[in-house]
């Protein structure tokens, strides 16, 4: 996902909120107190900023033909159940009948991953993690498959100490922490139950357990998704966590209320009002991402579930990558001639933040963007 890098100051405080959080990027930035590439770096050497470059030519797919022969980054959702109900999400992924994506299942898309050399993985999409049973075992599959760059996304709430001493000792590269809030008030209001105390607490424990180990791993970025309900806290925010956290993430809202009229009929009533103006998505030239159910598609986000390209239940994700299906989205994208999904996934989010990869000319360089 991209972001764009900011100074590490925060902006005054609009008494009123913005006429359209989901289009005013003035509220979304990223705030880094740490050299995250830099530190990665020297955890995993060469190989890892080899990886990095090809991740970066990869942003910029449409001027330099770059493809990987297998995708830079495998995202997984193990369970499609979540401990909250946040406003801002798609909470019908977690109401649908449960599906849990199986160790086994998980452990022969991870054998095909290292045999391919995998750098990346994302634990943690569309749903919480650390509901799965078997999380601990799963953490240690990805790592063992020889993955550097493991991302584990999480709410929080079930990150106790006993967790945060795995995640240390095993060298997970991320943890990302979504809190959307700097007082419980807001919190409640934003996720639905009271748990912003005991969720500080246990990011002060993951953060004394690093500390212990000595260890810059795993990164910390907390998350901030800006809205109605809480724009007014974000330098409170920034205050209370910029000497923790390596990097705070101030995320644009999304709209998802068009994906159950896009998974029902393939389309949306108003298609043609959804204009845009550059069509630029680089999910689907490194990136693989496996639904609880096993379904695979090209991009993480809900609006994915109406783009289902295969199943690692039946397919390789290599025969996936070069299938038909992903071409086809790409070739999309690459024309301008998007399906309604992408349209209106597109249409619907900050142009900018997009094709912001474009300011790099060759791919070798590091852009404002990062994931």
């Amino acid at each position: 996902m991209t972001e764009r890098s900011a100074p590490a100051t925060a902006a005054p405080v609009d008494p009123m909120p913005p006429a359209d959080l989901r289009t005013n990027t003035e509220f979304t930035a990223t705030f880094k107190f740490t050299d995250i590439e830099a530190t990665l770096a020297e955890a995993f050497g060469d190989r890892f900023r080899d990886y990095r470059r090809d991740y970066y030519k990869s942003l910029n797919y449409d001027e330099n033909g770059f493809l990987p022969a297998f995708p830079l980054t495998v995202s997984f959702e193990l369970v499609n159940r979540c401990n909250l109900d946040c406003v801002m999400c798609y909470t019908v992924n977690h109401h649908e009948p449960k599906a849990t994506l199986g160790l086994d299942t998980l452990e022969t898309a991870l054998a095909e991953c290292r045999a391919h050399g995998l750098p990346a993985a994302v634990v943690g999409m569309g749903a919480e993690p650390l509901l799965y049973k078997g999380i601990r075992d799963v953490m240690r599959a990805v790592r063992e498959a020889d993955v550097m760059d493991v991302f584990l996304g999480t709410n929080g709430v079930l990150l106790n100490e006993a967790l945060s001493e795995f995640l240390v000792t095993q060298r997970v590269a991320r943890l990302e922490i979504s809190l959307d809030a700097a007082t419980p008030e807001t919190y409640e209001r934003i996720r639905g139950k009271d748990e912003l105390e005991l969720i500080e607490r246990n990011i002060e424990a993951f953060l004394e357990v690093r500390r212990r180990h000595g260890s810059k791993l795993p990164v910390l970025r907390l998350c901030f998704c800006v809205q109605e309900f809480n724009h007014h806290e974000r330098e409170m925010f920034l205050d209370k966590w910029r000497d923790k956290a390596d990097y705070l993430d101030f995320q644009q809202l999304v709209d998802f209320s068009a994906i159950d009229e896009l998974r029902a009929t393939g389309t949306v009533a108003d298609i043609d009002s959804v204009h845009v103006e550059e069509p630029h998505c680089a999910y689907p030239f490194n990136s693989l991402h496996v639904w609880s159910n096993g379904d695979v598609t090209p991009c993480c986000t809900f609006f994915a579930k109406n783009l289902v390209v295969g199943n690692v239940k039946d397919r390789t994700l290599k025969d996936i990558w070069d299938g038909p299906e992903m071409a086809r989205i790409r070739g999309e994208i690459r024309s301008g001639d998007l399906n309604p999904t992408c349209r209106v996934c597109l249409g619907r989010r900050d142009v900018e933040k997009f094709a912001e990869a474009r300011a790099m000319s060759d791919g070798t360089a590091a852009p404002s963007a990062e994931r």
